[in-house]
């Protein structure tokens, strides 16, 4: 995730968690995309408290959410939605809902980048710091926004976790999720307001190849502006993105007694999230339990063979176990993978400057 954030006025960032219904037995999407379905009972204000219900908050929280969505349309915008699927349920076809789906996105597009262009400026837009305050990454925050109204007004909203982002790459120990809506005809729209993408609608299993439990962007796509790698997060994946940032935010304070428990929850959630076996894993090694801080780090490769941060740990594990010939090579894949790795890269140094001298080797003059 990208930094926290901070705010002065309204709760919005609240866990993103995504509803879904029962998938057809064969699908060329994995379910995180296939699924979900809206709740729809009452107004857009009445679902939102739902919502926030659903998750084990106190009232207080979604009494804040509606408080902050009056300043939307949100409840012309769920009528609209609504009216457009009782139309589709008579008459049958789906392109007169889909042409509202997409009019809605797109005004509550704008209005959501308002609210995340005041909070870059400091303007306090964001969320109270007393209120899950240790749930403050942008990127997750801008997904719980989205899923939030989103869901309010009976729109399907999903999201992936990026591994290799539409451009570039991302920085060293860093994670990303954006944000997918889908439409009644199938189709999927992406929304990443960090990488400026809000892409037209198209069918994610036509543009995406599986690679294990990874989904790479096509070669020849014509969706250029797409994120190259991503994994789709259902519910439980994404509460545990939610837990990894919490976990995240007591490790770096120093509280790793903290944080444990809190990754094994995210971990029991999501057992092939890369990066909460990584920060198990690394969780391990500060403790000095090798055995499983080597289980837990395999892990993470074995899940994403193209983890830079996971090689790094490795070799960081094998530092400490005075194995400076694996170590180095460790490192060095990491930096193969992320050349932009300034930790990688010292400890790479520090490793090679250890590294004893083969016997016989005479001393450098």
């Amino acid at each position: 995730m990208n930094r926290p954030r901070f705010g002065t006025t309204v709760a919005v960032m609240i866990a993103f968690v995504v509803t879904t219904a029962t998938q057809a037995a064969r699908t060329a999407e994995p379910p995180a995309v296939a699924s979900g379905t809206p709740c729809k009972t009452g107004s857009a204000g009445d679902v939102m408290r739902q919502v926030v219900a659903a998750l084990g908050y106190e009232p207080e929280v979604g009494e804040r959410c509606v408080a902050f969505s009056r300043g939307l349309p949100v409840d012309r915008w769920k009528a609209a939605i609504d009216s457009a699927t009782r139309r589709t349920a008579d008459a049958g076809g789906t392109a007169g809902l889909v042409e509202v789906e997409m009019r809605v996105i797109d005004e509550l597009r704008r209005r959501l980048d308002a609210v995340v262009a005041q909070a870059d400026g400091g303007s306090g837009y964001w969320n109270l710091p007393d209120v899950l305050a240790d749930r403050r990454a942008q990127c997750l925050g801008n997904c719980q926004l989205w899923h939030v109204f989103g869901s309010s007004i009976a729109l399907r909203v999903a999201a992936v976790e990026v591994s290799r982002p539409a451009n570039g790459e991302l920085g060293e120990h860093e994670t990303h999720v954006a944000t997918l809506i889908k439409l009644a005809d199938g189709r999927v729209r992406m929304i990443d307001t960090r990488y400026g993408i809000d892409s037209g609608p198209f069918r994610f299993g036509e543009v995406y190849r599986r690679d294990g439990a990874w989904w790479t962007r096509a070669d020849l796509s014509p969706h250029r502006s797409l994120h190259r790698r991503v994994r789709p997060l259902d519910r439980r994946g994404i509460e545990a993105a939610i837990l990894l940032n919490i976990g995240n935010t007591y490790r770096r304070a120093g509280r790793d007694a903290d944080a444990a428990p809190i990754y094994d929850r995210g971990l029991t959630l999501d057992p092939d999230s890369p990066a909460l076996n990584l920060a198990v894993g690394e969780t391990f090694v500060r403790a000095g339990t090798w055995d499983e801080a080597e289980r837990s780090i395999r892990a993470a490769v074995a899940l994403d063979p193209e983890c830079s941060d996971a090689h790094a740990a490795f070799g960081t594990l094998l530092t400490r176990q005075n194995k400076w010939v694996e170590a180095i090579a460790a490192f060095e894949r990491a930096i193969e993978l992320k050349p932009h790795s300034p930790d990688a890269i010292t400890r790479l140094r520090e490793a090679e400057r250890r590294r004893p001298e083969p016997a016989g080797t005479a001393p450098a003059p």
